[in-house]
């Protein structure tokens, strides 16, 4: 009980090290490079297509966040604390698609999770010419690329506009699922259904929205408009999401989001979310996370507990969310990996923050060419892995492995052996007042991300 918490830490990274090693197997697909399978869209008002069947049980997928782009020179954050690397960010988009294009097998599918172009190209009207130049790049590879709604899509484009763009699947409400494998759904979410921004005077969802905020941070204007949002917030905890920023993603959505798991859990299938904005406080500073995240991670929760006794360990495997552009890693007691990828913005042509997932039949593989570049080393994250040429990636890059399913509960029970619970972290209360002193003091940062 008195080991130190940074030693329990390195055991368990060794733990994961032998996961990894004992579950590496020779994998293979059956898609070509021309030929991509059939996937199921699943939306309130889409039509069901049919899914391939596939006798392998891995694919991969590519994966980038918050590349906001914009013809500009670097720029930073008010408090000029922050540097904002608009071109080379660009430049990283384009270094991510090369590098997806070199894959031994191309990517099923590269998941954009939003804010692809900067809000600052709206106040220069550039906002048309940016987007397609972001959008010719993921063009040059031959697979679907899912294209998420952040906060600057809608500082860049209303509702009205989205509902009209062929790069989404929506727009006005951008939640849907896919199925890129038999055993795998895709649930994407869009965190802005409750939203200051993109939304008419007159819509339901905004005056929801400015009825909250009312209530929860009254130094909002219903406007959105800037300001000190902040104010007496101080020992606000988790309360301090509750600003324009963030959004929430509403009962409709929720409603749907507990039916698209029920559903999964019928046909025996895992899932991985998106989502641009946070669900779990602990996978960011605690300020970036959906007004409504507590009702969404209760709802994965549920599924997941009713899940815990099937043979095939099903469930929530992971949420995958940016938003947060110095990226973080949390790991929750229903084994649900919470990743949270950093920006491009951050490091401009000299970073690599892009990446592509492995998904197998026990755990998850995340490489990318530097991964502090695209998940930063923070406490809970598993060990890097090197990697040198395989049939996943060519060329030496970095990986972490994230078990779940069977290996997920083998890491519960070596958890508890190890004495490494839940329960030792700080007090909630504590924890969050801990983190509005921090953040209270970096809001120009938030603000702008």
């Amino acid at each position: 009980a008195n080991e130190p918490r940074h030693e329990r830490g390195m055991r368990l990274n060794a733990f994961l090290s032998l996961i990894s090693l004992s579950t590496q197997r020779s994998q293979c697909w059956s898609w070509g490079i021309s030929k991509q399978p059939t996937r199921q869209l699943r939306h309130s008002s889409s039509l069901e297509m049919s899914t391939k069947k596939d006798d392998s049980n891995s694919f991969t997928f590519g994966v980038i966040a918050d590349v906001q782009w914009a013809n500009k020179e670097d720029g930073s954050n008010y408090a000029k604390t922050v540097r904002r690397c608009y071109r080379g960010a660009f430049t990283t988009l384009c270094n991510a698609i090369q590098w997806w294009k070199d894959l031994p097998t191309p990517p099923l599918f590269i998941a954009q999770l939003g804010d692809l172009i900067d809000g600052v190209n709206a106040q220069s009207n550039e906002s048309d010419a940016a987007l397609q130049r972001a959008l010719a790049e993921f063009d040059k590879i031959d697979c679907d690329t899912y294209h998420l709604v952040g906060n600057h899509e809608l500082y860049n484009f209303n509702r009205t506009q989205l509902a009209q763009a062929a790069w989404l699947k929506h727009g006005n409400a951008e939640y849907y699922s896919f199925t890129p494998h038999d055993n795998w759904r895709i649930i994407v979410l869009d965190p802005y259904q409750l939203s200051l921004m993109g939304l008419d005077a007159n819509d339901p969802r905004r005056i929801q929205s400015v009825e909250l905020l009312a209530k929860e941070n009254p130094n909002v204007d219903p406007s959105g408009a800037g300001g000190d949002w902040f104010v007496g917030m101080e020992n606000a905890g988790y309360k301090r999401r509750f600003v324009p920023y963030n959004g929430g993603f509403g009962s409709t959505q929720l409603s749907w989001l507990t039916e698209e798991l029920a559903d999964a859990g019928q046909c025996k299938q895992r899932v991985i979310v998106l989502s641009h904005v946070i669900v779990h406080p602990k996978a960011c500073g605690g300020g970036t996370m959906a007004w409504d995240y507590e009702e969404a991670l209760q709802i994965l929760y549920d599924h997941n507990s009713q899940r815990e006794d099937d043979e095939d360990g099903g469930g929530v495997v992971a949420v995958m969310c940016g938003h947060d552009h110095s990226g973080n890693y949390h790991c929750d007691e229903y084994n649900i990996h919470h990743i949270t990828y950093c920006s491009p913005l951050n490091k401009g042509e000299d970073g690599n923050a892009y990446g592509l997932v492995h998904v197998s039949d026990t755990q998850l593989e995340i490489r990318g060419v530097v991964m502090d570049d695209l998940i930063p080393d923070v406490e809970d994250r598993p060990d890097v892995v090197k990697r040198d040429g395989d049939d996943v990636s060519n060329g030496v890059c970095e990986g972490i492995v994230l078990p779940f399913g069977k290996e997920g509960k083998r890491l519960e029970v070596v958890m508890k052996k190890m004495g490494i619970q839940d329960g030792e972290e700080e007090d909630v209360k504590e924890e969050e007042k801990k983190e509005s002193e921090v953040l209270i003091g970096e809001q120009e940062v938030l603000v702008e991300e």
